[in-house]
């Protein structure tokens, strides 16, 4: 995987919550099963995911680890 790549959201980290002004677990679970392109990765590997179509909210953005993506094409 790499910044550019099509990848398919397959689970939802543990230990997420939602929050009044967050939703962090409600929106994860929504991404399940959709696709995205990876637009950046920090510093410990994290992927960052556009995910503006998920909540019609401009430039809104996860941070997800590799591990709960599927890769659909480089």
């Amino acid at each position: 995987m790499k910044v550019g790549s099509e990848v398919r959201v397959i689970g939802v980290p543990d230990g997420l919550e939602d929050y009044p002004d967050f939703p962090s677990k409600s929106t994860f679970t929504k991404c399940v099963g959709r696709e995205f392109v990876i637009t950046g990765f920090n510093d410990i590997g994290m992927a960052e995911l556009d995910i503006s179509s998920v909540n019609e909210s401009v430039g809104e953005t996860i941070w997800i680890e590799p591990k709960f993506l599927e890769l659909v094409s480089e």
